[in-house]
């Protein structure tokens, strides 16, 4: 692959994920299991207080689907800062982001208080390019801390 092409794959996947947090901010869960290759691992059991080994998924929709449920009624902002993404092959890719997230809570919702959460942590991702173009394999959440007010 020569550096340029390098360079286009990291933008294409930089794109990728900003098109994940847009899709979770705008609650876009028709196209959200798009942006994930077929049986993509989506591994979340880190990501809440206490773990959840619920929170584990080979199915877009279903991770897609879970998100809705829980965000219903939820306001959101999801950041993702300082990409580090390497690029394996032609088609298989890294990529390790910060990430902070906010989230705004109404009374009664079936998961999480009332209230305002702020939240920091990392994503551990992996990208195959799949006819053209880039996708999420894997994607896994490890939160460094979450503070609720």
């Amino acid at each position: 692959m020569s550096p340029i092409d390098r360079l286009i794959a990291i933008e294409e996947i930089k794109r990728l994920k900003a098109e994940y947090f847009r899709c979770t901010d705008e609650k876009d869960w028709e196209t959200l299991p798009g942006i994930f290759t077929e049986n993509a691992e989506t591994d979340m059991r880190a990501a809440v207080e206490p773990y959840n080994p619920d929170l584990l998924s080979y199915d877009p929709r279903a991770f897609a689907k879970n998100n809705g449920m829980v965000l219903e009624g939820v306001k959101t902002a999801h950041f993702g800062y300082m990409p580090v993404i390497d690029i394996v092959s032609e088609t298989e890719a890294a990529g390790k982001w910060s990430m902070e997230d906010w989230l705004w809570v109404p009374e009664g919702n079936p998961v999480m208080p009332a209230g305002r959460m702020h939240g920091w942590g990392h994503y551990y991702d992996r990208y195959s390019k799949v006819d053209g173009r880039w996708l999420i394999s894997a994607s896994k959440l490890l939160r460094v801390k979450i503070e609720w007010s």
